[in-house]
């Protein structure tokens, strides 16, 4: 049990994650050049089961996402194969120290709309140590859920506060209050994020979208 979450470093959580201590390992630095078409990318996140990808020529460069793939090209109808991953890459890199914290690095994250970020050592790019996401941090210390569902809530509605309509087709990343277990369909009902098997086991009338979230 983590006595106080914020003051953890991000560099504490990749050693466990690089040690299996949690349910994902940290597969370390998967790298490829940017002229590699986006097939070429596709194929090291299955095959390393992982979901980005450092983009390095001479130096970092770049970052490709599962999320830049589906964005950036199945979405928009582009043939993988031909389009190259410097073309849909997210750059330049973000990235933090080792010994940045947990909540300092969820608050980045938010700021800059990421979900994966490069951890480096020495606040130095040219000595990358591995990738974390918000959801390796979530697992490894859920009292930051808090921090995710802000961000959330300010990306959605840009500060406003939400109307009932809004509310009810937000979706979460993270754990379920109820059965705790983790899900990337959330939602919120009686004050509660339930997964949608909880929710579906819920009275229609436990099921109003009025309750803050907070």
């Amino acid at each position: 049990m983590i006595d106080n979450e914020k003051e953890v470093l991000i560099g504490n959580l990749l050693k466990t994650l690089t040690t299996g201590s949690v349910s994902k390992q940290n597969k370390g630095i998967i790298s490829m050049p940017s002229d590699q078409p986006v097939t070429e990318a596709a194929k090291l996140m299955v095959e390393n089961r992982i979901g980005s990808i450092i983009i390095k020529n001479n130096q970092i460069e770049g970052i490709i996402t599962k999320g830049d793939i589906i964005n950036r090209v199945v979405g928009r109808a582009l043939d993988p194969g031909i389009v190259v991953v410097d073309d849909v890459m997210s750059k330049p890199v973000s990235y933090v120290s080792e010994d940045e914290t947990l909540e300092n690095t969820m608050l980045l994250m938010g700021q800059e709309n990421i979900e994966r970020i490069l951890v480096v050592k020495d606040n130095d790019l040219s000595q990358p140590l591995g990738i974390v996401s918000t959801n390796d941090i979530l697992k490894f210390a859920p009292g930051l859920l808090r921090i995710h569902r802000e961000r959330l809530l300010i990306e959605n509605f840009s500060g406003k506060h939400p109307d009932d309509n809004n509310r009810e087709s937000m979706r979460f990343e993270g754990f379920c209050d109820d059965c705790g277990n983790y899900s990337d369909t959330l939602k919120t009902a009686n004050g509660y994020t339930l997964c949608p098997a909880c929710m579906g086991s819920q009275p229609e009338e436990e099921q109003s979208p009025d309750d803050d979230i907070m």
